[in-house]
């Protein structure tokens, strides 16, 4: 990885302004994010970005309207926590869901809010790790989930989360794991690639968690000394509203598809991305 990504990130500048349906929003930050991604690749960063801003057009369902102050966004809010936390060169991202009884649960909402809080992360976080650590909470799974979600739709965005977000992925803990997990990721497996179900670990508790991360780099709420995941969750949105200006704007780092050379396809930019898919 460069220590000094200035020469980087003016070449990628210039090789944004050369493609007319890519955006012009994404800030030099942004750029180092994805660069240090990609371990300072260009090529690799360019298909991240294009990765990146092609899908945010082409899934509508929850880049578009996306008020954070409306009644449906304020109510996923309610009933998700997402947080981050430094691990010594390594980064935590956490996400639980806290809705049992699934009244207020409502897919592309749920998706849309955890959008915006990426998109939040993407503008304020400032910590460059060597890799992340995925922890996602399942206490309150249960299989009705399934007959409310799009199973498809879920394996495109967990595909773009990999290959379109500046993130390294390291492992991934499925905490709290029901009896029927395996049913649950049965769903998705055929879809994934062997290099990211290799990293995924379901664990029955947060306190198996230990054996894997030092306690100090874990949140109160899993018996650590890290800040609190509703904390810092609420620290989230409330960001979010004060910049409500900036999630109206619908086209927000979005690609105009219309516009892309047919030489330069979005399925040939994407094709065998994740034959370099950073995975630790």
């Amino acid at each position: 990885m460069p220590q000094d990504l200035q020469q980087e990130v003016i070449s990628m500048r210039e090789w944004l302004a050369k493609e007319p349906h890519l955006p012009k929003d994404i800030d030099d930050f942004m750029l180092e994010k994805f660069l240090h991604s990609c371990y300072g690749s260009l090529e690799r960063t360019k298909k991240c970005i294009e990765r990146f801003c092609s899908t945010r057009s082409l899934m509508s369902e929850i880049y578009s309207l996306r008020d954070p102050i409306s009644p449906n966004i304020k109510t996923a809010f309610s009933i998700t926590n997402v947080s981050t936390h430094e691990a010594g060169e390594d980064e935590i991202l956490i996400h639980q869901f806290e809705d049992p009884s699934l009244e207020k649960f409502q897919f592309y909402d749920i998706l849309k809010s955890f959008s915006l809080q990426a998109d939040m992360w993407l503008m304020e976080q400032k910590f460059l790790p060597e890799g992340h650590i995925i922890i996602l909470d399942m206490k309150n799974y249960s299989l009705r989930m399934v007959s409310k979600i799009n199973i498809f739709f879920v394996r495109e965005f967990f595909m773009y989360l990999l290959e379109g977000l500046p993130v390294r992925v390291k492992q991934i803990y499925a905490i709290n794991a029901p009896s029927f997990y395996d049913k649950l990721f049965a769903l998705v497996k055929p879809v994934l690639p062997s290099e990211i179900c290799n990293i995924i670990r379901f664990l029955p508790d947060s306190q198996s968690l230990y054996k894997h991360i030092d306690r100090k780099y874990l949140p109160s709420e899993y018996g650590g000394e890290a800040e609190s995941i509703k904390a810092q969750h609420k620290g989230w949105v409330e960001q979010i509203q004060e910049q409500r200006s900036r999630f109206l704007n619908d086209n927000l780092w979005k690609a105009d598809l219309k516009k892309k050379s047919k030489n330069n396809s979005f399925e040939n930019a994407m094709n065998g991305s994740f034959k370099t898919l950073c995975i630790d």
